[in-house]
């Protein structure tokens, strides 16, 4: 299999080369979606605005019709596949959520994204210690998603190994009405409706979205609804505001269990006896509200201002009795302020950013035995509280035209405590501090027109989650005193650039220490319960790339590769040493591809593949998942009469029917590692669109 994924990676990198002697698309696709071209692209993540190719960071891009032309939009890895360095799994379990890493943080999250921050117009959906759902993101809002990869802690504190942050769509100039229904295999419904409308100072836009599927998997069932608005005042050009809203709620994310690998062979699609047994599965309802205001003082001064609440409410039952059942009302709220200027120092120009973020969570926790589906007798009741602060800098300097440096740092303090009201087995009420200082240096060189050399070293820490460390092996209340805050230093180079509008290229090489690496495994007493502790130590390198060019007219070609060599070096437990053994969960390579095609009466379609290397699923690697590739098409077209748009659409997902797995549970007890994906399936639907 590895052979096959070498041809096709070559293969690719042969379509792409093809560009250098094609011209590149010039005509304009009638469609709103369909118009895109190679060029810099500014990105905001970085808390500096630049262009993705002047940034000392590893950073990619995402446009609109990427994001959304002919996508299913069900899941992120539809959109995230495409990034180099990016890893995904578990995006058919819609109760664990999707499982997202990038250069290997995120990658022991038991559910849910863990160590990168996720922002939503500028907004962390990120809680502050670290952890985050994405089941209240609707691709269809989303107009752009940029990615930062590796350590950034000095921008954004906690839990910050890489940066994922949506951008949705902007409230209109015209008036219109946009609305996208769509089914396929497996029960998968679909409907999407959005509207936007201008008057005077005043502009919103409002995003409604539901979905439910059957899954491929018995016990895999799952529904939500996802409601999205965004209004802008602007009173002068100097001075405006945006709010923003979400509400989703999840009523139904049946959790089907992981299987051994003979019962992955028996029957692919059974779901684990015990999670039918005792209904394992969750429900959430979360809402937000945001207000951001921007003041421009000058063409060289702004200040700007957030403000965000969010409550969410949440159960979940796991497949056993003692504590099996789980609910948690969480209140997440946050601000800060953020002061941009520029200028010159000592004849030297400069852009600088600086300031401050304040966070409170808030989880009260209550656990209940799970008498097979039935709520029991509480077992456990706490407050849980992680409150932060952090303060940051960050300068860029132009020491000549071909030559940028950037410094940046962050402090960033940070309290935890649990107060026990389940006082029945004593008070296991208990608090934890951490404090941290992130430092960031960045260089990029431009050698010459469209190449562009960068380096920087950054640095990370990773507190436990209030998850984390509420979940004790011993089975008490409070929190697992033993466990420590991960932290990470990177350092990296890389080129990338632009070529004659034709080949946009990045390649970078890194190498990560970490101390403390946080590590999940599970316990005999608690089947499908998780916990955590600390490696010694460990090393992380790569090589991450990613290729985009115009082949011919209307016919653009992707490729991305990604090779890593993650290793314990110091990790021993009671029972093994792990010390040379490879992390789990993070195959040594994969890559994507993607063939476009675009034609100016409004048709498209793609071709895209995704191949994944041999992991591991246990830190004494003796368990293996073997490498897999598969292929996917997604065709439509596009046309528009007087004010309509009309855009059928259809995919097909796994095109070869290839048989592989969705997840695999990292240091699962009793064999339980794999949750297989579904095979061949298709969707389809239309897109209707009037005014705008």
């Amino acid at each position: 299999m590895l052979k096959a994924f070498s041809s096709f990676f070559s293969f690719t990198l042969f379509l792409t080369s093809l560009s250098w002697g094609f011209q590149s698309v010039t005509g304009n696709p009638v469609a709103d979606t369909l118009h895109f071209e190679l060029r810099p692209v500014t990105v905001t993540a970085s808390r500096l605005d630049g262009t993705d190719l002047n940034v000392p960071v590893a950073v990619t891009v995402l446009s609109r019709y990427r994001i959304q032309g002919g996508q299913q939009q069900l899941v992120l890895n539809e959109a995230l596949a495409a990034i180099p360095g990016l890893y995904t799994m578990n995006s058919e379990n819609f109760a664990q959520d999707m499982r997202v890493s990038i250069r290997g943080f995120g990658a022991r999250a038991a559910f849910g994204i863990r160590g990168i921050k996720i922002l939503v117009d500028g907004i962390p959906e990120s809680t502050p210690d670290g952890q985050a759902q994405v089941d209240n993101i609707d691709l269809g809002f989303i107009d752009r998603i940029e990615v930062l990869r590796g350590p950034v802690s000095a921008l954004y504190g906690n839990a910050s190994g890489g940066v994922i942050s949506f951008s949705s769509s902007e409230p209109p100039e015209a008036s219109y009405l946009d609305m996208r229904v769509s089914t396929g295999d497996f029960g998968f419904q679909q409907i999407q409706l959005k509207v936007g409308q201008q008057r005077g100072p005043f502009s919103y836009i409002m995003n409604f979205s539901r979905n439910q599927a059957d899954g491929f998997r018995e016990h895999s069932a799952m529904k939500n609804s996802v409601v999205n608005g965004k209004l802008l005042w602007e009173i002068d050009p100097n001075l405006s505001f945006t709010f923003l809203t979400n509400y989703a709620v999840n009523p139904l994310a049946n959790d089907p269990g992981a299987l051994t690998k003979d019962q992955v062979v028996e029957n692919r699609s059974s779901a684990r006896d015990r999670n039918v047994q005792y209904n394992s599965g969750e429900s959430v309802s979360q809402f937000r509200i945001a207000v951001v205001a921007e003041k421009k003082f000058s063409p060289h001064q702004t200040l700007q201002t957030r403000a965000y609440f969010t409550t969410r409410d949440f159960e979940n039952r796991l497949p056993f009795e003692s504590g099996g059942q789980v609910q948690f009302s969480r209140l997440f709220s946050g601000s800060g302020i953020t002061y941009f200027s520029s200028g010159l120092i000592l004849g030297i120009p400069y852009r600088l950013s600086a300031g401050m973020d304040l966070e409170d969570q808030q989880d009260d926790r209550q656990r209940f035995n799970n008498l097979e589906g039935l709520r029991g007798d509480k077992v456990l009741d706490q407050l849980e509280q992680f409150r932060s602060i952090g303060a940051f800098v960050e300068e860029e300097l132009s020491i000549n035209k071909v030559t940028k440096v950037t410094v940046g740092g962050r402090f960033d303090g940070i309290d935890v405590s649990a107060q026990d009201a389940y006082l029945e087995d004593g008070d296991a009420s208990s608090g934890r501090t951490f404090t941290a200082v992130s430092p960031l240096l960045g260089v990029v060189y431009t050698l010459s027109t469209g190449i562009n050399v960068y380096s920087n070293i950054a640095t990370s820490f990773e507190t436990p989650t209030l998850n984390e460390l509420s979940n004790n092996p011993d089975g008490g209340g409070g929190f697992n005193a033993d466990l420590r805050p991960q932290l990470a230093t990177n350092y990296e180079i890389g080129i990338k650039g632009l070529f004659k509008k034709r080949l946009k290229y990045e390649m970078a090489l890194f190498k990560i220490d970490l101390n403390d690496e946080l590590v999940q495994y599970e316990l005999k007493d608690f089947p499908g319960r998780t916990f955590y502790r600390n490696a010694g130590s460990s090393k992380r390198e790569g090589v991450e790339i990613g290729l985009t060019s115009f082949i011919s007219k209307g016919l653009t070609g992707s490729a991305v590769y990604t090779f890593s060599d993650f290793t314990y070096l110091d990790f021993k437990t009671l029972d093994a040493v792990n010390d040379g053994k490879l992390l789990p969960g993070i195959p040594k390579q994969f890559g994507y591809g993607e063939l476009s095609y675009v034609h100016p009466s409004g048709f498209y379609s793609k071709l895209q593949a995704q191949s994944t290397g041999e992991l591991y699923a246990d830190d004494a690697n003796e368990v293996k998942e073997q490498p897999y590739s598969v292929f996917n098409i997604r065709v439509g077209y596009q046309k528009r009469f007087s004010e309509w748009l009309f855009e059928p659409f259809a995919g097909i997902n796994n095109l070869f029917d290839k048989k592989y797995n969705s997840n695999v549970r990292l240091n699962a007890w009793g064999g339980r590692y794999f949750e297989p994906a579904s095979g061949f399936h298709i969707y389809g639907g239309v897109r209707v669109r009037i005014g705008g």
